[in-house]
């Protein structure tokens, strides 16, 4: 499928006539299931599984020497979100796609995918951190794992951790 888009500029532009849809799948393991939100105000079928309608806003991932990051900003509807994203003990993985208008039929709803829409941006397994909640919405901070700042090695043979090899 052929289409026109623009180039990467428009994007980030704050106004332009392309219609892009951004997806974003929230895992964790203490998590029911992924959280699957569309910043639309209908549902979307997309890769087989519903993606229900949030309105969210994110920056595109920063691209200079420090650590890969942006930030993300979902409306607290009902506050479930901000309540499941504030109460887990660790990071979140959260994966980002943005997608145009073109992929989905519009006159069904949910929206069906046509064919298999190529992304345009995808962020894939970034770390979802530093997640704030108010009544309105719930913000957080989309980041790589900075393996450079872990120490090393991350487990020392202890002789209280391994006694065997001080025997």
């Amino acid at each position: 499928m052929r289409r026109d888009v623009g180039n990467a500029e428009s994007l980030n532009a704050e106004a332009t006539g392309d219609g892009y849809l951004a997806f974003a799948e929230i895992t964790h393991p203490l998590l029911s299931g992924p959280m699957r939100v569309v910043a639309d105000v209908l549902g979307y079928r997309w890769k087989g599984v519903d993606w229900h309608p949030v309105m969210f806003e994110f920056e595109a991932v920063t691209d200079n020497e420090q650590t890969p990051e942006a930030r993300i900003t979902l409306s607290a509807i009902d506050r479930t979100i901000t309540r499941a994203l504030i109460a887990l003990p660790e990071r979140a993985r959260i994966s980002v796609w943005v997608l145009t208008t073109e992929d989905f039929d519009l006159t069904v709803d949910p929206r069906e995918a046509l064919g298999e829409p190529v992304p345009l941006m995808e962020l894939l397994n970034f770390d979802l951190t530093d997640v704030q909640g108010s009544v309105t919405e719930a913000s957080g901070r989309i980041m790589l794992r900075d393996y450079t700042q872990e120490p090393w090695p991350g487990v020392r043979a202890t002789q209280s951790r391994c006694p065997g090899l001080f025997a």
